[in-house]
C-alpha cells in the first residue's frame, strides 16, 4: 500500500486546521483513486478509527492515523453506490458516525454514507457567463420547499417537478428560484434547518447528479438558482456531528454555548478546523452545482449568542462570517450571498475591508414585519400606524436589502396571506392586490413564497402539496393574472429595479395622509418613470389630488380593478396635465394602480 499516497498534502491538512481552507472537500471523504477509494477523516482526539461497508462485507477494517496531523485515512476496494459508515474508538466508548464529508446518506432507518458518482456535464455555460449579483438588475425570487411545491408521491425527486416549475417561474415572471436546505437532515418538519450532511444532496429528494440537472435545465431557461443554507448549528442526532471524535469537536464544551433554542448544537467558530470546514460546504456547493446565490439562515443568531443582543456580539462567530464572504467574494465573484438577519447588527451588506459582514444582500424583516401588522389592522384604525409603511424608508439605504414574504409568515399558526387581511372575503383579496403592489415597487429585491402567488387560503404544510385546484375559482385565478402581470411590469422596467440602492431612485408623492391612508411614490431610472399610487383604506376618493409642477402624460399600465382581475373599471387612464396642475384620480376602496410617467408630446412605448 502506498502509504505516502493515500495520506495528503500537509501543508493543505494545516491550513484546514487553522481555518484557512476552502477545500476540505478535496482532502477529506471519500477521494476516487484507480480502482477504489481512498477515505480520510479529522478527527484528532480520537483513540482508534475503523471503516465498515458493502466493500468491506460490512466487517470493521482499522485506519490509520497520522498522529501529527490528527486524521485517519486507508484505502478500499470500494464503488458508486457502496454504503459504509464510520466507528470512532475514544476512551473505549465505540460510536458508529456518519462521514462529516459524505455527499450522500440513507435516509431510510439509517444513516449510512453513500459513495456516488459525482460526474456531470453542464450546459449553462452562457448563464454562468453572463450571470452577476443583480444590484441594478430585476431580481424577483420565488421560495420553494422542493417536497410540497408539488407532492406527487411521499417521494418528490428534484426532476418530478422541474418541468413543471420552470413553466410556472417564467409565466409569472420570476427570475430566481430559492431551494429551502436540501442539505441531508433527519428530521423531515425541520424542512432542512437541522442537518446531519453539510455536503450531502438529501435522498429524500435525489442524488447530487439530479439536483445538478435541476441546476442545469434552470439556467438554461435563464432562471437562477438560489440555495438556503444553515452555518449556525447542526442535529442533535448522535450519529452526525456531535461529539465526533468524543470530544466537543465541532460544538462549544461551555453547555451555555452548545445548545440552540431549537435543541440543535451550535458550531464553534473559535475552533479553526469549523472554520474550513464549513467554508469548504459552501465552496463545495456553489462550485459543483452552479449556485448562483447563497441564502444564510438565521444569521442574528450568529451576530450575537443564541440572538440575544443582551449577551453581547459573539466576535468568533462574527470573524468567521467576514472570513466567510471574503473567501467566497474571491472565489465566485458572481455568486450572490444573501442574510437572513432579523436585527439591526450595521454593516451586513457593507464590505468586509470597511468594516462589514460582506454580504450581498440582507432579509428586510422589518419592512415584512410592518406590513403584515400594517394589513392586519382594520382599516379605520390604519392611521395610527402609518409609520408601519412609512418607516422602512427612512433606514432603508443603510443596507441593501430584499422584501421578503417568506415560508416563516405563512406556517406554524400564522395564516396565510390571504387571511392575514382584514375584512370581508372581498375585500382581502382587494388589499393583497395592493400589499403585493406595495411589495414590487418598493426599493429592493423582492422574494415572495410558494402559494403566495395563489392567495391560497391553507397555511404551508410540509407535508402536502400546493393546492393548485384554487386557480379553478375564479378569484383566485384573477388574483394570480394580477400578480402575473405585475411581475412583469417590474422586470421590463428599469424605474423599479435599477436604482433600487441609489436616494435618486424613489420619491414620495404623498406619505403624509394619514386619514385616507393614500400612499403614492414615483420610481426613476435612466428615462424610465412610474407613479405608483395606493390606496390602502376602505374608502373612495371622488378626486384625490397629486401634485406636480411639470407638463406631464400619465399612461396607465395597471390597475387593481380592471376587468382581467376581477374589477370592473373599463378604461385604463391616460391624463395629461400642464405645469401648475394637480393630477386628479378617483381611486376606489383598496385600489392599486401605477402609471407610466411621460413627458407630454414625448413618444410612449
Amino acid at each position: 500500500m502506498e502509504i505516502n499516497i493515500f495520506e495528503t498534502d500537509h501543508e493543505a491538512i494545516e491550513n484546514y486546521i487553522a481555518g484557512f481552507s476552502s477545500n476540505g472537500h478535496e482532502l477529506f471523504g471519500p477521494i476516487a483513486y484507480k480502482d477504489g477509494y481512498i477515505f480520510r477523516v479529522y478527527a484528532p482526539n480520537a483513540d482508534r478509527m475503523y471503516i465498515k461497508g458493502d466493500f468491506t462485507g460490512w466487517d470493521i477494517h482499522e485506519m490509520i492515523k497520522n498522529p501529527e496531523y490528527g486524521y485517519f485515512y486507508i484505502f478500499e476496494n470500494a464503488k458508486v453506490g457502496d454504503y459504509y459508515k464510520l466507528v470512532v474508538v475514544k476512551d473505549n466508548q465505540w460510536v458508529e458516525h456518519t462521514d462529516p464529508f459524505a455527499r450522500a446518506m440513507d435516509l431510510e432507518g439509517d444513516f449510512a454514507s453513500l459513495i456516488v458518482d459525482e460526474s456531470y456535464e453542464f450546459s449553462d455555460s452562457d448563464f454562468i457567463k453572463n450571470r452577476n449579483k443583480n444590484f441594478d438588475k430585476p431580481m424577483n425570487i420565488y421560495e420553494i420547499h422542493m417536497g410540497s411545491w408539488l407532492r406527487l408521491s411521499d417521494r418528490v425527486n428534484f426532476l418530478d417537478i422541474v418541468d413543471k416549475l420552470i413553466d410556472h417561474i417564467k409565466k409569472m415572471n420570476y427570475t430566481h428560484v430559492e431551494i429551502m436546505p436540501v442539505t441531508e437532515y433527519p428530521f423531515y418538519p425541520s424542512w432542512g434547518y437541522q442537518s446531519t450532511g453539510f455536503f450531502a444532496t438529501s435522498s429524500r429528494y435525489g442524488k447530487p447528479e439530479d439536483l445538478k440537472k435541476f441546476v442545469d435545465l434552470m439556467h438554461q431557461n435563464g432562471i437562477g438558482v438560489i440555495l438556503d443554507v444553515v452555518a449556525v448549528h447542526f442535529a442533535n442526532d448522535y450519529y452526525g456531528l456531535k461529539m465526533f471524535d468524543g470530544t466537543h469537536m465541532y460544538e462549544s464544551s461551555y453547555e451555555d454555548l452548545t445548545y440552540s433554542e431549537w435543541g440543535s448544537i451550535n458550531f464553534d467558530y473559535s475552533k479553526g478546523h469549523v472554520k474550513s470546514f464549513m467554508k469548504s460546504s459552501f465552496a463545495y456547493w456553489i462550485d459543483n452545482f452552479h449556485l448562483d446565490g447563497i441564502r444564510v439562515d438565521a444569521v442574528s443568531y450568529m451576530i450575537y449568542y443564541n440572538g440575544n443582543e443582551n449577551r453581547g456580539i459573539h466576535d468568533d462567530n462574527i470573524n468567521f462570517i467576514s472570513d466567510l464572504n471574503k473567501t467566497l467574494e474571491i472565489a465566485y465573484p458572481s455568486v450572490m450571498r444573501i442574510a437572513e438577519d432579523s436585527s439591526a447588527y450595521p454593516g451586513v451588506t457593507h464590505p468586509v475591508e470597511d468594516g462589514g459582514l460582506g454580504f450581498d444582500y440582507k432579509w428586510d424583516l422589518g419592512w415584512m414585519n410592518d406590513t403584515i401588522k400594517y394589513f392586519e389592522v382594520d382599516s379605520y384604525n390604519r392611521s395610527m400606524y402609518h409609520s408601519k409603511v412609512t418607516f422602512s424608508m427612512f433606514y432603508f439605504y443603510n443596507e441593501k436589502f430584499l422584501l421578503p414574504l417568506s415560508h416563516d409568515e405563512v406556517v406554524h399558526l400564522k395564516k396565510p396571506m390571504i387571511n392575514k387581511m382584514f375584512g370581508s372575503y372581498e375585500d382581502r383579496f382587494k388589499e393583497l392586490k395592493v400589499l403585493n403592489t406595495y411589495q414590487m415597487t418598493h426599493p429592493g429585491k423582492k422574494l415572495n413564497f410558494m402559494g403566495n402567488e395563489i392567495a391560497t387560503f391553507d397555511e404551508w404544510n410540509e407535508n402536502e402539496s400546493i393546492n393548485w385546484n384554487i386557480l379553478n375559482y375564479p378569484t383566485h385565478d384573477d388574483f394570480n393574472r394580477y400578480l402575473k402581470d405585475l411581475n412583469y411590469l417590474y422586470k421590463e422596467n428599469k424605474a423599479f429595479y435599477a436604482n433600487d440602492y441609489k436616494e435618486d431612485g424613489f420619491k414620495w408623492t404623498v406619505v403624509d395622509d394619514a386619514n385616507t391612508s393614500v400612499f403614492a411614490y414615483e420610481r426613476y431610472a435612466e428615462n424610465s418613470r412610474f407613479l405608483v399610487v395606493l390606496n390602502m383604506a376602505n374608502m373612495y376618493h371622488g378626486a384625490y389630488e397629486f401634485p406636480f409642477d411639470e407638463d406631464l402624460e400619465f399612461i396607465e399600465k395597471i390597475n387593481s380593478f380592471a376587468p382581467k382581475y376581477g374589477g370592473d373599471k373599463v378604461d385604463y387612464r391616460q391624463i395629461e396635465i400642464e405645469k401648475g396642475e394637480v393630477l386628479k384620480l378617483e381611486l376606489w376602496e383598496y385600489e392599486a394602480c401605477i402609471f407610466e410617467i411621460k413627458e407630454k408630446n414625448e413618444k410612449t412605448n
